[in-house]
C-alpha cells in the first residue's frame, strides 16, 4: 500500500466545490466576516468526505450506492444542522408524517444525492484523478471524523433558530434511515464492482462547469436581501436559482445514466 497519495488533494477539490455550492445561497459577505463559520462548513464537507472516500475505496461503489450513501449522510445534516427536513416555511411546506416532503427530495436526492454526490466526485476526478491505491481509515481516523460531527450537530441544535422535529418527524426520520442503511449494506454485500478508469463525459463537464460558473456568480452578484431561511441568513433570489440548477442537474444526470446504460466513473 502507497505511503504518498493525492487523497487529500482530491478530498479538497471535493470539499471546494461545496463550499462553492454554499457560497452561491449565502453570499460573499458572509464568507468575508463570518470566517469561523466557513471554517466549520469547511469541517463539515472535509470529514463527510473523508468518510466517503474511504467507503469508495473500500467497496468500489456503483452510482446507486454513492447515490444511496450521499443520500442517508444528507439526511443527518438536513435534520440536524439545517433543520431543512422538519422545516414547515420552505417548498411549499408540503409535510407528510412530519417530514419537508419538498425538502427531502430537492436537498436529499438533488442535492445531496447528484450534485452534492455524483457531480462532486466527477468534479475532483476530473481534476486529480482518485488513487484507488491510498491507506485507509482505521477506527483513530473514523472516531476523529464521526466526532466532528457530532460536536457539529449539538453546536446548530443549540441554536434556537434551528427548526426542530416532532415526535412523529423524529420516528419517520428514523424509519428512513434504517431503509437507506439497509438498501446500502444489501447493495454491497450483492453487487461487487471493479475499479475502471475515469472516463470524462461531455455532458457530465457541462454540469460540474455550468455549477461552478453560476455558484460563482449568484454568491458574487445576487447579495441582496438576505432573509434567516433556516438559522442562517440566505440570499432568496441566489436560493431560488440554485434550487432550479440542482433540479435540473438532477434530471440531466438521472436521463444520461439511463441513455448511457452503465455507470459513471466517479
Amino acid at each position: 500500500m502507497k505511503i504518498n497519495s493525492n487523497r487529500f488533494r482530491f478530498i479538497l477539490l471535493c470539499t471546494l466545490f461545496n463550499l462553492l455550492f454554499e457560497y452561491s445561497a449565502r453570499g460573499i459577505d458572509v464568507f468575508i466576516h463570518k470566517p469561523l463559520f466557513i471554517l466549520a462548513l469547511f469541517g463539515i464537507y472535509f470529514t463527510y468526505f473523508m468518510m466517503l472516500d474511504d467507503i469508495i475505496v473500500r467497496y468500489k461503489l456503483s452510482n446507486f450506492q454513492l447515490f444511496l450513501g450521499a443520500f442517508l449522510y444528507g439526511l443527518f445534516p438536513t435534520a440536524f444542522l439545517t433543520g431543512n427536513l422538519f422545516n414547515t416555511n420552505i417548498y411549499l411546506g408540503i409535510m407528510f408524517a412530519g417530514i419537508n416532503i419538498g425538502a427531502l427530495i430537492w436537498i436529499g436526492v438533488f442535492a445531496w444525492g447528484v450534485l452534492q454526490g455524483v457531480i462532486t466526485l466527477y468534479f475532483a476526478n476530473r481534476l486529480c484523478s482518485r488513487d484507488w491505491d491510498h491507506p485507509r481509515m482505521g477506527a483513530v481516523g473514523w472516531s476523529i471524523v464521526i466526532s466532528y460531527q457530532l460536536l457539529m450537530i449539538f453546536l446548530a441544535r443549540s441554536n434556537p433558530l434551528t427548526p426542530q422535529g416532532t415526535p412523529i418527524g423524529y420516528l419517520s426520520l428514523g424509519f428512513l434511515i434504517i431503509i437507506s442503511v439497509n438498501l446500502f449494506i444489501k447493495s454491497i454485500r450483492k453487487n461487487k464492482q471493479e475499479i475502471r478508469s475515469f472516463e470524462p463525459s461531455k455532458i457530465m463537464d457541462f454540469l460540474t462547469i455550468g455549477s461552478v460558473v453560476l455558484f460563482l456568480a449568484l454568491g458574487t452578484f445576487f447579495i441582496s436581501g438576505p432573509i434567516i431561511v433556516t438559522s442562517q441568513p440566505l440570499n432568496v433570489t441566489a436560493v431560488v436559482i440554485e434550487n432550479i440548477w440542482v433540479m435540473f442537474c438532477g434530471m440531466v444526470f438521472f436521463l444520461y445514466r439511463f441513455w448511457k446504460g452503465s455507470d459513471l466513473v466517479v
